[in-house]
């Protein structure tokens, strides 16, 4: 994308598929900004343009740690965004192509610690309904097809617990099932090569969630 084209696609304003930032700052609104794009039908978020459509300018190799920094570790599960610099005769403007993600829903960390569900609503960034998230997950329901076995019942065990609570350590998890933690580790790892649980990090602590 030229300067031209990113002139024009800033002409069209804020939308369900275009937002605009100042900086890449507080993680938390960041985090619920692209995870809303992710988990409605992708989009562009545009950092170093304002909200009256004026670009600033910004240090693109810094936003872009950053940006980076909180995808990781503040959006789950993990999304694949892809990072381009435009330079314009104002400054760089860092361009954010969020897909439509076909692992959503993908949930953002709140300032409280807690994981939300959000979905884009014309310009803003809403709250998933219930139902709307139980609608996501079937979507990739069918990766159950690839263990080519039924689930044991302590496999479904752990899945109705993430249901419920979002995220599991291996220490409860053994708890939960009464597994020795070498038992429970290949369990977690199976189920993770099938896509059905993912692995993070939150404060040097790992925790498992639904994939």
């Amino acid at each position: 994308m030229n300067e031209y084209q990113l002139k024009q696609l800033i002409k069209k304003g804020e939308s369900r598929i275009l937002e605009f930032k100042q900086r890449v700052t507080k993680p938390d609104r960041f985090a619920k900004t692209v995870s809303s794009i992710a988990n409605t039908k992708g989009g562009i978020l545009l950092v170093g343009v304002n909200d009256d459509h004026s670009i600033q300018g910004i240090d693109p190799f810094e936003e872009q740690f950053v940006a980076e920094e909180i995808i990781k570790f503040n959006i789950h599960p993990p999304l694949e965004v892809r990072f381009d610099t435009i330079e314009t005769e104002n400054g760089s403007v860092l361009k954010l192509s969020i897909p439509n993600s076909p692992t959503k829903p993908h949930r953002a960390l709140s300032k409280k610690g807690e994981w939300r569900t959000y979905v884009r609503f014309n310009d803003n960034s809403v709250l998933m309904s219930e139902r709307a998230q139980k609608l996501a997950q079937k979507e990739s329901s069918s990766r159950l097809a690839k263990l080519k076995r039924k689930l044991s019942r302590q496999e479904k065990s752990l899945l109705v617990y993430l249901y419920e609570n979002e995220k599991i350590t291996l220490k409860r998890y053994c708890k939960l099932v009464n597994f020795s933690e070498r038992r429970a580790r290949r369990t977690l790892n199976e189920l993770m090569y099938f896509g059905l649980l993912r692995e993070y990090t939150i404060d040097k602590s790992i925790f498992y969630s639904l994939g």
